[in-house]
């Protein structure tokens, strides 16, 4: 069962991933477009890694952990799981919705500067320099409110994509209730049992299926990107993260909604 564990567990974790929904499968098209192979496969690792805890959690497996932890620890959890559940959520939201930022900043083409040759007008020269000084005013305004600086940075690495995937995934709410039923659909109908050696398996596979798929769809974006238009790719970019933007935006709104009823 250990085996039919891990390649049921390949198999849904590959399938799982096909649907393109979400802030992390636009996130890895984006940076298989600017042919960051790693970096695209990273982000897929961190989704993931994080589908597999939840794959744990639905075959109880926390509770082996939390077993080794002091009482008051384990009190403190149980106290406030709620609230620490919101904070993750909250904090998931905010990276989606700053990672959109950033997009939408990338997405602009930036004017081409009118130098001012023989018989052009200093007055056209001089206003197309004011409207640059604009535009970047606002982009730097954006990064300050967004900290897009510091998320920049954060994700010049393979590790900071692997956790920009984990953001992504903590935003979800639904996310754990998803696994949560896929599980119980697999143990209903004898696809896999109930021992937890066989959710560790199913668990593990469902993070390599995933890797794979991500690894795939990353490779064929990455090898066919010199044939997509410089303008399609920017217009990608923005309406990605205004997408992000507003899947962010609403999922705050979601949350707060609950919080206040």
């Amino acid at each position: 069962m250990l085996i039919q564990g891990l390649i049921t567990g390949i198999i849904v974790g590959f399938i799982i991933s096909m649907p393109p929904l979400g802030p992390t499968y636009f996130a890895i098209i984006e940076r298989a477009l600017r042919k960051e192979l790693a970096n695209a496969v990273a982000i897929g690792a961190g989704a993931g890694f994080l589908d597999m805890v939840y794959v744990l959690v639905a075959f109880g497996g926390v509770s082996a952990i939390v077993s080794l932890l002091p009482y008051e620890v384990d009190g403190f959890f149980l106290k406030n799981e709620n609230l620490i559940k919101t904070i993750f959520a909250v904090a998931g939201c905010l990276v989606v919705i700053a990672y959109g930022a950033k997009m939408l900043m990338t997405s602009r083409i930036k004017p081409q500067r009118v130098t001012n040759i023989a018989g052009e007008s200093p007055e056209i020269a001089e206003k197309v320099e004011q409207m640059e000084s604009k535009i970047l005013s606002k982009e730097e305004s954006l990064g300050k409110i967004f900290h897009i600086k510091q998320l920049k940075e954060a994700q010049q690495g393979v590790v900071g994509s692997f956790f920009l995937g984990v953001g992504f995934c903590l935003s979800s709410v639904t996310l754990p209730a998803s696994w949560l039923a896929i599980v119980g659909y697999l143990k209903s109908y004898g696809v896999i049992d109930t021992s937890f050696s066989t959710g560790l398996m199913l668990s593990i596979g469902v993070f390599i299926g995933t890797v794979l798929f991500f690894y795939l769809m990353s490779r064929l974006l990455s090898k066919h990107t010199d044939k997509i238009k410089p303008n399609l790719v920017s217009k990608l970019n923005f309406s990605t993260g205004l997408f992000l933007i507003v899947l962010g935006a609403s999922v705050l709104v979601k949350i707060s909604t609950i919080l206040f009823e």
